[in-house]
């Protein structure tokens, strides 16, 4: 079991280093934004960044998911058929979203940005979804392959090309907020050109209609899962623009953006190596133990780097965010950090059903947690603004967690350690909250109680019987090992 979680620390680490690049740049990004555009700009920003992320999501079709589940277990030259297929789909999906933005342009830039003319930012965006869309096989060939080092090396290629971009037009150019987005469709175009010979040489002529509709079919069902995930995490911007000021927009979409930072750092890394390590281990004898803890230290790993994050945001926002009057979305990452807590152990119970390639039951889960979120936001939104959107992004979470766990139990279940969960949960929210009681005005003495906090929450997760005898057994002797202070040597 040991082995088992160091192989898969090990691979999550090297697939993390491109989304922990990410992250970090995205941190650059956000004062340098807020220093140069007005807080409406940012929000416009917040309004159109959403916008290309649900068009790369109809457009790439849930083949990210769908060319790693069925073809994982093929043989090389199966493998390669299977991909001509993919890609034919692929470049007519790009053509006909290139179409797109060349034709609705104008109407998409009213219904967005509420303005009428004088903008090409919504063509951009479609221009972002094509070349985001056709990365995504390269990438892709780099996972089957098992080899996140060139995965890491593409995404990090077309991370640091639209980062360099991004500061000559922004910083030193002061363009509009459109080139962002030029940036953000120039890096990946570059990089997939040079990706072209890789693909090439990873696809063999071949059209299957058996494979083609099975694929359709799959992938139909999991583009609609990821439009409905990407709506639970974005509708409430859209709603919220009918009861509060577009700066409150702002305000909200900076806090999501820097509350998502656990799943950069943590939750997207752990889900690329644990798509791979999954159908390797399925049939291995002890496969369910592996993937009940792989569930519990996931959900620790993001509920402590989300604590470390709530303590210590205060003071980073402060630093990141250059617009005071933006300074209010600390109190939004609080919320999004467990939101995306919860919304962790998604990638762990999601395998129950992509085993059995039943993408639909997740489908039909996600909209009832959709519903609930929408709904709860045209209620409560016009009272409580920005909070309650928060709010409701943990619940509608939950609620899809509950849902499909429940559900699991009639496919390959995967149980959860429960109690195990409710006290990480029960710790963060406690100790969030009791750190904002005790805040100070003096900065050496917050990072002093903040380091005190992170020691209870070891502490009351030891008296809480988190820890197995195992697990402590294993800590004693990594920290004698690597420390080398022989702090829990053994006694005769």
């Amino acid at each position: 079991m040991l082995d088992d979680l160091k192989n898969t620390i090990k691979h999550s680490a090297v697939y993390g280093v491109s989304r922990v690049a990410s992250k970090a740049l995205s941190f650059v990004f956000i004062p340098m934004y807020t220093a140069i555009y007005a807080p409406d700009t940012v929000g416009k920003f917040y309004q159109v960044e959403p916008f290309w992320q649900y068009l790369l999501t109809i457009c790439l079709f849930g083949f990210e998911t769908t060319i790693i589940t069925h073809c994982t277990t093929q043989s090389e030259d199966n493998r390669k058929k299977l991909l001509f297929n993919f890609l034919t789909i692929l470049l007519f999906n790009c053509f006909v979203f290139l179409l797109a933005g060349i034709l609705f342009n104008q109407n998409f830039t009213s219904f967005i940005l509420h303005q009428d003319k004088g903008s090409n930012v919504i063509f951009y965006a479609f221009l972002v979804c094509i070349f985001e869309s056709l990365i995504t096989l390269p990438l892709c060939i780099a996972r089957l392959k098992n080899k996140p080092g060139l995965y890491s090396a593409i995404a990090l290629t077309s991370l640091f090309l639209n980062f360099f971009l991004q500061v000559y037009f922004v910083y030193f150019q002061k363009k509009d907020f459109d080139f962002i987005f030029i940036a953000k469709f120039a890096a990946p175009m570059i990089v997939f050109l040079f990706c072209i010979p890789l693909i090439i040489n990873n696809v063999k002529i071949n059209f299957d209609k058996t494979n083609l509709r099975q694929i359709i079919n799959f992938s139909f069902f999991w583009m609609l899962y990821s439009i409905i995930t990407m709506l639970l995490n974005t509708a409430d911007r859209y709603i919220l623009a009918y009861y509060v000021p577009m700066e409150q927009i702002g305000i909200y979409g900076i806090g999501y953006s820097v509350g998502s930072l656990t799943n950069s750092l943590v939750l997207v890394p752990f889900s690329l190596a644990f798509s791979g390590l999954f159908y390797k281990k399925v049939n291995e004898e002890n496969a369910e133990r592996y993937f009940t803890k792989m569930s519990t230290y996931l959900f620790f790993a993001m509920t402590f780097v989300s604590l470390v994050g709530a303590l210590i945001m205060p003071e980073a926002v402060k630093l990141f965010v250059r617009n005071p009057a933006l300074w209010n979305a600390i109190n939004i990452i609080r919320i999004i950090l467990y939101a995306n807590c919860a919304l962790s152990l998604f990638t762990v119970i999601s395998f129950s059903f992509l085993y059995k390639k039943e993408s639909k039951i997740v489908t039909w889960y996600s909209l009832i947690a959709l519903i609930f979120n929408v709904a709860g936001n045209i209620i409560f939104d016009r009272y409580y603004g920005i909070y309650a959107a928060g709010i409701l992004s943990v619940l509608s979470n939950i609620l899809l967690i509950v849902l499909l766990y429940m559900k699991s139990k009639h496919y390959y279940f995967i149980k959860l350690e429960a109690y195990k969960l409710v006290l990480l949960s029960v710790l963060y929210i406690g100790l969030v909250y009791l750190s904002v009681l005790v805040k100070q005005d003096n900065l050496l003495l917050n990072t002093g109680i903040n380091v005190i906090l992170v020691v209870i929450f070891f502490l009351l997760l030891y008296v809480g019987r988190f820890f197995e005898n195992i697990e402590i057994y294993s800590i004693k002797g990594a920290i004698n090992k690597y420390l080398k202070i022989n702090l829990f040597r053994k006694t005769s």
